[in-house]
């Protein structure tokens, strides 16, 4: 049995703000301008201390609360706001899409995600994500797109990759019903986290090639464009001062004590990568090929074996 999509989906669009009222606005009236009009904005604010309520509190008079929702954040960091926001028990809908509070959606951003989801068997788990493109802070000008990946999502990615920005991504409840299984967990991100658990208990990837999303970079952007020079060196520097390996020790931990339905082949690619990467360096080189695991383009792989020759990974 396969479940399809219904006619007229209701969406849930998930925004945590903090400090956001630079920029808040265009996003407000970007969601306002969607073609698609079954929507319900969920707002969780982190404690903001400047316009930020204030302008959520102007659309909502004028939305009314039934279109938009304003919640308390945990002030804890973005990652448990998210994971709480997704988690809420009060919100109810077909499908969550996950939103910044200073990018621009692009008019069709829904009607073309539930176009993707519906080709999809949406009893399973299912995690839309895509790439975007990369504007000016004032979002005049196209500064570049996120790569394209082309090898297929999987679990050997996911537990050394996030393939896509949570703000691109849109999950059924099948998903969110996986990741409600699991009380704070410690993990690096929420849009990694979600990655990870779709293809741990066997739900679909979707990685879309086109962009319906504008990233604006600013000097405040929590994670800027993955491209270029400079981009490449931070992320060099941040593989040298241990931080993808705290990554990787927070979520492999986090994984094996994780009751989670799965296949005996995932279980083994845990548990070995928690151990073969402390071993030698000669195991820590031949474990990238013999578990599989990988990274979606050329040098980002290479990145691994680097990482592995260091004691990085």
């Amino acid at each position: 049995m396969k479940y399809s999509l219904k006619k007229s989906p209701h969406i849930a669009i998930l925004m945590c703000t903090y400090n956001g009222e630079k920029y808040l606005k265009e996003q407000l009236d970007s969601f306002e301008h969607q073609t698609y009009p079954y929507w319900t904005l969920f707002v969780s604010d982190d404690g903001s201390k400047d316009e930020t309520l204030s302008i959520l509190k102007s659309y909502q008079k004028r939305w009314g609360k039934d279109k938009l929702h304003i919640l308390k954040g945990p002030r804890v960091n973005y990652q448990t706001n998210f994971l709480k926001l997704i988690k809420n028990p009060n919100i109810k809908r077909d499908f969550y899409f996950l939103s910044d509070q200073d990018d621009i959606w692009m008019p069709h951003k829904i009607s073309h995600t539930l176009k993707k989801l519906s080709k999809l068997n949406l009893l399973k788990p299912c995690l839309y994500c895509a790439r975007t493109t990369y504007v000016s802070s004032d979002a005049k000008k196209i500064l570049g797109h996120s790569a394209i990946f082309y090898r297929a999502p999987s679990f050997k990615n996911a537990i050394v990759q996030s393939i896509a920005g949570g703000n691109t991504m849109a999950f059924n409840n099948a998903l969110r019903d996986i990741v409600n299984q699991f009380n704070r967990p410690k993990v690096a991100s929420h849009d990694w986290w979600l990655y990870i658990l779709n293809e741990l208990s066997r739900g679909k990837t979707l990685y879309d090639v086109e962009s319906t999303i504008l990233y604006r970079q600013h000097s405040k952007s929590l994670f800027g464009a993955n491209t270029g020079f400079k981009a490449k060196l931070k992320r060099f520097q941040m593989l040298l001062r241990g931080v993808y390996r705290q990554y990787n020790t927070t979520h492999l931990e986090t994984l094996r004590r994780l009751k989670l339905s799965t296949s005996k082949a995932n279980l083994k690619l845990i548990n070995q990568f928690y151990i073969l990467r402390d071993k030698d360096i000669s195991q820590r080189l031949s474990m990238i090929k013999n578990l599989g695991i990988y990274r979606q383009t050329c040098d980002t792989h290479l990145a691994l074996y680097l990482a592995a020759i260091l004691h990085k990974l």
